[in-house]
């Protein structure tokens, strides 16, 4: 079809050209030139015209209707004029370069998703409107919405009054901060982003504000456990200065100051010990190794203060691998068995068993010792916290072996639960993963 149309439009404008070529020659010859001679030719001319248009604009229709039907999805399946080849492989190539700077694209997209949504933070991007670009799993889970909120107000995430009146500021241009207590403490920064809109960064602050918290009261609790001691130490040698005790208790009074001395020391032992523990970098100086081994050597070097107080003490392990750090962990064990003496009754028993299964090493330490009300037992791992008698009076000494254990517990990812009863003794359970 395509052929006999351009035939056609080929010999139509070639009888254009002889009719045009007829009239000039008898023009140029001096034969004179009829009326109907000029009509005739001017209507042949005209026809022929028509003729051309036709042809023309079906070859025009048949070539857009040509192009129109290209799927360029199926390249394989094109089928176009020759004259078209060209045109159809340049289109194809920019397309595949498009289709790759889209996939290229899309991927970008999602790698910048994954890592908003796997941020330990919570992140919201937020349009001029105030409309919800982004928002991340934990910022979901923070404002306890499950709902896919991308495209909504913030609004529909939390009608906290002051968090929107910091949205409406950072939204103005204005960086603002704001902490927000709910089931945790937030810090919750809002950073503004020029004709873009905003952004919203939550971080957990519930430790940084324990820290705080402990801090200050941290420098009371120490005053107040060296003031006794030191109270005593203080009253007993001045009474020996004055000569106000007589020869015979001068043994006694000297062992008191003694004891309370020690008593000191061993606090501020511990207290410095806390504090390193503070300092400390999660994975600072851990190896393998064996935590059979090292509760074996704890409770050799504890047997004669077991002895003392007349309380048994009995070790039963197993191969335990962990990966730790080995002077914490034989801190650890040494504060639990001395615990277990220490509270315990003459006769008493001290057991400790270690073994290994799932990956995690178990500990546990159990006492035949006075037990631990059920009331107090939440804050038996708190500093300085001691464990008080039917009579009020507080029991032992600084009250930071157990919150020493429980720090270092904590230090290589492990658990630590209590169960106690008063007179029936207390049992220690220690999990620990095995680690790297």
């Amino acid at each position: 079809m395509r052929k006999k149309i351009f035939i056609g439009m080929c010999l139509s404008t070639l009888l254009a050209l002889v009719a045009m070529i007829g009239l000039l020659a008898v023009f140029f010859s001096g034969t004179r030139i009829t009326p109907m001679l000029v009509v005739t030719s001017i209507v042949l001319i005209g026809i022929i015209g028509v003729v051309n248009y036709v042809l023309a604009s079906k070859l025009a229709d048949k070539i857009t209707d040509s192009v129109n039907q290209i799927d360029f999805s199926n390249p394989d399946e094109i089928e176009v004029y020759d004259e078209l080849t060209s045109f159809i492989s340049t289109g194809l190539n920019h397309q595949n370069r498009i289709e790759g700077q889209l996939n290229e694209l899309s991927d970008w997209v999602a790698g910048i998703r994954s890592v908003f949504e796997n941020m330990h933070e919570g992140f919201i991007m937020l349009d001029p409107s105030g409309d919800i670009i982004i928002a991340n799993a934990h910022a979901r889970n923070i404002f306890d919405v499950n709902d896919d909120i991308e495209g909504k107000h913030i609004n529909f995430l939390t009608r906290h009054i002051d968090f929107l009146d910091k949205v409406r500021a950072v939204l103005h241009g204005y960086s603002v901060q704001m902490v927000i207590e709910m089931e945790q403490v937030y810090q919750i920064s809002f950073i503004p982003s020029v004709g873009l809109g905003a952004i919203v960064l939550i971080s957990d602050a519930t430790a940084r504000q324990l820290a705080k918290k402990m801090r200050r009261e941290f420098l009371p609790a120490v005053s107040h456990e060296l003031k006794a001691p030191l109270t005593y130490i203080a009253g007993f040698a001045e009474m020996i200065s004055k000569g106000q005790i007589e020869t015979e208790n001068m043994m006694y009074f000297a062992e008191k100051i003694q004891r309370e001395a020690e008593g000191m020391a061993e606090a501020v032992e511990n207290i410095i010990f806390l504090s390193d523990l503070d300092e400390m970098d999660r994975g600072e100086d851990f190896r393998q190794f064996d935590v059979a081994k090292i509760a074996a050597d704890v409770v050799a070097s504890l047997r004669p203060a077991a002895e003392a107080a007349q309380v048994e003490l009995s070790l039963a392990d197993a191969p335990c691998p962990v990966y730790g750090n080995r002077r914490l962990i034989r801190a650890m064990l040494a504060n639990l068995i001395s615990n277990g003496i220490h509270y315990n009754q003459p006769m008493g028993q001290v057991k400790m068993a270690v073994s290994f299964k799932d990956y995690s090493a178990y500990i546990s330490v159990t006492d035949t010792g006075i037990g631990i009300p059920k009331e107090q037992q939440h804050r038996v791992f708190e500093r300085f916290y001691r464990i008080e008698d039917t009579k009020g009076e507080k029991i032992g000494g600084a009250g930071l072996g157990l919150a020493i254990v429980k720090h270092i517990v904590r230090y290589h990812g492990g658990t630590i639960e209590l169960e106690s009863a008063p007179g029936e003794g207390t049992r220690v359970f220690v999990k620990l993963p095995q680690g790297d």
